[in-house]
């Protein structure tokens, strides 16, 4: 995901004073189950999203969905985004944090996609190849989807090793595609 200047900065904000107040993982899985809840709920991200809406009405709404299950210190963060009208900031906030403290943490995302399920020995091969590569603790998170056909893509930060079946077979294609007949010879 790409951020912003004021998405990060909050998030560093928190961040921060999470660390000082020695709540930081606690903050994490706050800012993770935020990040899970607006990802997988589209409806709540437009409406936090939508100008028309108040920011009393989004701050009522925050507070029923998060109050009982995150910190106090995330909820109070969340009523001065309200207040600050910054209320549609609050998904890719998450995020940032997250990614901050992972990077805090040395560790880092891969996303595997494959075609089948991979196995144990496969996973461990690409976590040590990445691990080595990054010098960091990579997490992989396994994506299965048929249309790639076989092999796998494997997306970690800016970087993207595309080894798929489909890809392969579409590159064939183009290189079919031109005509490398040339008449006399």
């Amino acid at each position: 995901m790409s951020f912003t200047k004021i998405t990060v900065r909050y998030a560093k904000a928190l961040f921060d004073l999470a660390l000082e107040q020695n709540m930081l993982e606690r903050v994490k899985d706050d800012m993770a189950l935020i990040d899970k809840t607006c990802s997988e709920n589209r409806a709540l991200v437009n409406m936090l999203h939508n100008p028309v809406v108040s920011a009393e009405k989004k701050q009522k709404v925050l507070h029923a969905i998060f109050s009982r299950s995150i910190l106090p210190l995330s909820m109070s963060f969340l009523d001065i985004l309200s207040r600050k009208r910054r209320e549609h900031y609050i998904d890719g906030i998450a995020n940032a944090f997250v990614e901050i403290y992972m990077e805090y943490k040395g560790m880092t995302t891969a996303k595997v996609t494959s075609a089948i399920p991979l196995a144990d020995s496969e996973k461990k091969t690409i976590h040590g190849i990445l691990s080595k590569l990054t010098d960091k603790d990579v997490q992989l998170v396994e994506n299965i989807r048929t249309e790639i056909m076989g092999g796998f893509i494997i997306k970690m930060d800016d970087y993207q090793i595309d080894q798929s079946v489909a890809t392969k077979i579409k590159n064939l294609k183009k290189d079919f595609e031109k005509n490398l007949y040339i008449k006399g010879f």
